[in-house]
C-alpha cells in the first residue's frame, strides 16, 4: 500500500467544450484533467494504479490566483490547493478517508530542501516540431528528466495560450514551463500514468477561490511533511 501511495504522490500535488474557438488565449477559467491511461509491470502496483484511472484534477485560475481540486480513488482522497502568487501564500485542505488536515504556508516553504535540490537539477526540453491538438489547442512536446529520480521521465504536451502558473506536480513548484500542460505522462520502465485535459471553460465562479476549514486540523507544512514521511513518503511532500 505504501508503494501505491508513493506512486499517487507523483500525480497529486498535475465533457469537452468544443464551442471554444481554436487557439483562444485564456487568462481565466478552468481545466479538468483526468487519469486516462495507466500501466505497470508489477501486478500489485498495476492493481493500485487501476484504482487511480478516471481520477480527476480541476484547476481554476484568474490573475495570480489558482486553485487545484483533486478527487482520487473514488473519493477516498480529496485535496484542495489554494495559491495566491502575489501574497506568496498556499493553503491546502487534505481529506484522506475522513481524516481532514489544513496546511497554511508560504509558497516558498511548500518544498523541502531535498525537493528544491531535485527541482534545481531537472532538465526541461521542448520539441516544437512534435505537436498535438488537445481540445482545440495546439500543443508541443515537453520532456522533463532528472538524474536524482531513478529513470523517471515526464513527457508532456503544453500550450502557451493558457495563462496560468498552476503546476500539478506537487513539490516542484519552482519548475516553470513554457506553457500549461494539457497532457502529461509520468513514469519509468516499470510503470506509467497519463493525465489528459478533458474539459476547458473560459469563465470561473469567484466562489472557487474561497474555502471552509471547519472540521480540519491545522498543521504547519513541516508537521505535515513529517506525517507523510511516516507513511513512506506518500503524496510527494
Amino acid at each position: 500500500m505504501k508503494r501505491i501511495f508513493s506512486c499517487i504522490a507523483l500525480f497529486v500535488l498535475f465533457g469537452t467544450s468544443y464551442q471554444l474557438s481554436a487557439q483562444k488565449v485564456l487568462d481565466k477559467g478552468s481545466i479538468k484533467m483526468e487519469v486516462t491511461n495507466v500501466s505497470a509491470e508489477d501486478p500489485q502496483m498495476a492493481m493500485g494504479l487501476e484504482m487511480m484511472k478516471g481520477s480527476q484534477t480541476e484547476v481554476f485560475f484568474k490573475n495570480e490566483q489558482y486553485v487545484t481540486h483533486m478527487d482520487m480513488m473514488g473519493g477516498m482522497v480529496k485535496m484542495q490547493i489554494h495559491v495566491e502568487k502575489e501574497k506568496n501564500m498556499m493553503n491546502m485542505l487534505f481529506d484522506m478517508m475522513g481524516n481532514k488536515t489544513w496546511i497554511e504556508s508560504k509558497l516558498d516553504d511548500a518544498q523541502t530542501p531535498q525537493q528544491k535540490e531535485i527541482a534545481s537539477k531537472s532538465k526541461i526540453e521542448y520539441d516544437k516540431s512534435n505537436t498535438k491538438d488537445i481540445l482545440g489547442y495546439k500543443c508541443y512536446k515537453m520532456t522533463v528528466t532528472n538524474p536524482e529520480m531513478e529513470g523517471m521521465t515526464v513527457t508532456a504536451y503544453v500550450t502557451e495560450d493558457i495563462k496560468t502558473k498552476a503546476n500539478l506536480i506537487q513539490g516542484f513548484q519552482s519548475l516553470e514551463f513554457s506553457g500549461y500542460t494539457m497532457e502529461f505522462t509520468v513514469g519509468n520502465p516499470q510503470f506509467s500514468m497519463t493525465y489528459t485535459a478533458v474539459e476547458i471553460k473560459d469563465s470561473v465562479d469567484d466562489s472557487k477561490f474561497t474555502y471552509d476549514t471547519k472540521g480540519y486540523k491545522k498543521m504547519t507544512m513541516e508537521e505535515f511533511q513529517k506525517s507523510m514521511a511516516g507513511m513512506g513518503g506518500g503524496f510527494g511532500f
